[in-house]
């Protein structure tokens, strides 16, 4: 029972810390997006 418990544990580590590196990278790719869009004359 207990190693199921740090097995959940750690699947829920590896899903919140992959969760947040998705949303690092939604917000790198709009920055991005809007400095591109700036920079850009036409």
């Amino acid at each position: 029972m207990t190693c199921f418990l740090i097995r959940s544990a750690y699947y829920l580590v590896i899903l919140y810390s992959f969760r947040n590196s998705c949303g690092v990278f939604k917000k790198v790719k709009t920055v991005a997006i809007n400095l591109l869009t700036s920079i850009d004359p036409s």
